[in-house]
This record gives C-alpha cells, sequence and structure tokens, in this order.
C-alpha cells in the first residue's frame, strides 16, 4: 500500500511543479486506496509541507485540513516526551503526525481518526515514520464502541475547529472537550488536549494546567493538561530551548517608564498571553522597567543584559522624534543600509513606510526601529 499510493503521489507532486493543469495530472495518475483527487491534493499538499515538515515532507500524507492544524515537528516531538511511556491512545489522531512522536517514547499508540481518508493517511504516515507499536481505528471517540476498545495509561486529543470561527469555545470544537473528559476519565486521569490558543481562559472549563508553547519566539499552541499530568495552573514553554516559566514562579513587580536604558527587551507574546510576565520577570531577576505593553509587542528596558528564550535583545543606539524624515536622517548618521520597523503598521502600508524609513541609505550596518510614545528608537539587535 506504501509505496503504490506514494509513487502516484509523487507523480503527481512532480507534475505539478512542472506546471501542468490539474486536468491532465488527473488523467496521469492512478486511483491507488484514494480516490484521483484525494492523490492530487495530497501531492499539493506536500509540496506546500515542506515549510514546516522540511525534507520530511517528501514522504508525508496530508490533506488541506490536515496540513493547516498539523502540529510541527519541534511542538510534537516536546509533547511526546512530556507525555512520556506506557500506551498512548490519541482520539482525534487526524493524519498521524503527533502520534508519530508519541511512538518514539511509549509502547504502544493508538490512534482513532472519524475520516476513512485520514486513517489512511495515518497509517502510511507511521509506516513512513518507522513505527511497528500502533493501531489505527475508523470511528467516532465518544462512540461505546470505540471507548470499549481502548485501553490505554494516556489519553490525548486535538479536537477540530472551524479556521472562519472568532470566538473559540467548547461547543464549537469537535469533539467536545468536556465530553471527551467525562468519558475517558472513567479509564485514566493522564488527559491532555490540543485547544486553540486564542481561546479566552475563561472558556476552558477543565481543571488543569494551561500551558502556552513558543515555537521561535511566536505563540504557536496550547496545551491543556488535566489530572496528573498537570504541574501547575498556567505555564509558557519556548521551543526549541524548552525553557520554561510557570504561575509558580516568583513574581517581580515591574515599574512602568517613558526613559530608554542601554537595552531593549522584546517579550514574546506567548509570555503575555499566558500573563506570566512578572514571572519570567522573577525569574531572571530582571532590573529595569516596562516601556510599552500590548499583547502583539511588549518593550522592557534595562542597564543590564540578560539571556531568555523569550526575550529578543537590542542595544539602544539612538533615538528622536517619531517622524519618518527625522528617522532617515539619523539612520543616515549611524551608517546604515537596512532598517526593520518594529512597531504597528498596516500590512497594506509597511513596504511604503519601510521604503520611505530607508529611502538613500548606503551604509553596512541593520537597525530596528521601535515607537514608544512620541519617540523613535533606533537599536541593533544581539
Amino acid at each position: 500500500m506504501l509505496e503504490e499510493v506514494d509513487e502516484e503521489v509523487s507523480k503527481a507532486a512532480d507534475l505539478i511543479k512542472k506546471g501542468f493543469h490539474r486536468d491532465f495530472i488527473l488523467k496521469k495518475i492512478k486511483e491507488r486506496f484514494f480516490s484521483r483527487e484525494k492523490i492530487f491534493e495530497m501531492a499539493k499538499c506536500r509540496i506546500r509541507a515542506r515549510k514546516k515538515f522540511g525534507e520530511m515532507a517528501s514522504y508525508l500524507f496530508f490533506d488541506e485540513e490536515a496540513l493547516r492544524y498539523a502540529t510541527p515537528p519541534e511542538v510534537a516531538e516536546y509533547r511526546a516526551k512530556r507525555i512520556g511511556g506506557g500506551v498512548i491512545a490519541d482520539i482525534c489522531c487526524g493524519v498521524g503526525m503527533q502520534l508519530m512522536y508519541f511512538s518514539k517514547y511509549a509502547d504502544k499508540v493508538i490512534g482513532v481518526e472519524i475520516d476513512k481518508d485520514r486513517v489512511k493517511m495515518a497509517k502510511l504516515n507511521l509506516m513512513v515514520f518507522g513505527a511497528e507499536n500502533f493501531e489505527i481505528m475508523e470511528g467516532d471517540a465518544l462512540s461505546m464502541e470505540i471507548f470499549n476498545k481502548i485501553d490505554a495509561d494516556s489519553i490525548f486529543c486535538d479536537p477540530s475547529r472551524k479556521p472562519e470561527e472568532k470566538k473559540r469555545t467548547f461547543e464549537t470544537l469537535l469533539p467536545n472537550p468536556m465530553k471527551v473528559y467525562e468519558l475517558y476519565r472513567k479509564k485514566t486521569d493522564r488527559i491532555a488536549f490540543e485547544l486553540p490558543p486564542q481561546m479566552r481562559r475563561e472558556e476552558i472549563k477543565i481543571e488543569g494546567e494551561k500551558e502556552y508553547t513558543s515555537l521561535n519566539f511566536d505563540l504557536n499552541r496550547l496545551a491543556l493538561y488535566a489530572g496528573a499530568f498537570a504541574s501547575c495552573n498556567i505555564s509558557a514553554v519556548s521551543l526549541p530551548s524548552e525553557e520554561r516559566v510557570t504561575d509558580e514562579d516568583d513574581e517581580m513587580e515591574i515599574e512602568e517608564k517613558s526613559e530608554m536604558a542601554d537595552y531593549i527587551y522584546e517579550v514574546d507574546r506567548t509570555i503575555i498571553k499566558a500573563g506570566l510576565l512578572k514571572n519570567l520577570a522573577g525569574k531572571i531577576g530582571f532590573d529595569g522597567f516596562l516601556l510599552h505593553l500590548e499583547e502583539r509587542r511588549t518593550l522592557l528596558s534595562s542597564e543590564n543584559k540578560y539571556t531568555s528564550s523569550f526575550l529578543r535583545t537590542y542595544k539602544v543606539v539612538e533615538s528622536c522624534e517619531f517622524e519618518i524624515d527625522k528617522i532617515n536622517r539619523v539612520l543616515k548618521k549611524c551608517d546604515a543600509g537596512k532598517a526593520t520597523p518594529r512597531f504597528s503598521i498596516e500590512p497594506k502600508e509597511y513596504w511604503k513606510v519601510r521604503n520611505k524609513i530607508e529611502d538613500g541609505l548606503k551604509g553596512e550596518k541593520k537597525y530596528y526601529i521601535f515607537r514608544v510614545g512620541r519617540k523613535a528608537i533606533i537599536t541593533e539587535k544581539l
């Protein structure tokens, strides 16, 4: 099965890359356990998946929705290590991305998926990954037929969601996490969920640890660890470093000021979303002040240099009134060649503003421009 499907998907991907039309490609490929349309979809996804999965994408199987929500390898690896060994059941396994990494640490993994094509894709992906200790079931995880078949030490659930929803709630996730929890806690108290990272905490109706995950300095995932999995109430983890901050770390108050010290620190928005800024400050012993606070961009400043995966460090070079012409003149004096805006700009206006800032720059250095009130701060990234 694996070789036959892979051959057709690879053939379709090659034809797509060569620019052939969809109808032409459909005539050139054969049905191999999937329809021609599904093979064509998998081929398109395999090409696009390189951005998230790198070289590994060339032998994986996705459909459009599965690729959109597929767990990145760094996150899947971290979560698999945290959930650990024994028997793990992923009861909404999709095409099996997380299940692959569970198989590295578990004695056995069980996947449940309601979509017939994704069941086949999950089996193929586990085979490609080299897993042997797996079982994939087709069906509804909330049905008693499936429930009675599952004997696991740990349960993981990543419910599906509608991409267009503005507000995420348990009721709009499929399956509803509360129904999953009420059913499967009869088997084990080791239950974990993947939730939309923008979900408001008051919408999370199950007690446990809310862990916000940053991947390469950007909010990527929210996991809920219930029962024996929970180690605190709220946490944040930065990947790939695995640095963690929790609500049990000592808090430190940060005074707000408008003045600049030698260094500016951009705070990972994962920390702000988790509400752990004071805990981060306490953990690193931060001696400084708050320049600017919002969920999108938060800035700290200090005379001291600190190292944390949740901070990006910049050395202050100059400051001036926030006027494009004045910023441009200061940059020319600083031998600037490029200048990246690090303040809010409407996306359609970004390059218009940046081109004005960089107009006539002929130097060698690269700077980053922040805005605090009416001031522009010109910095070098360390």
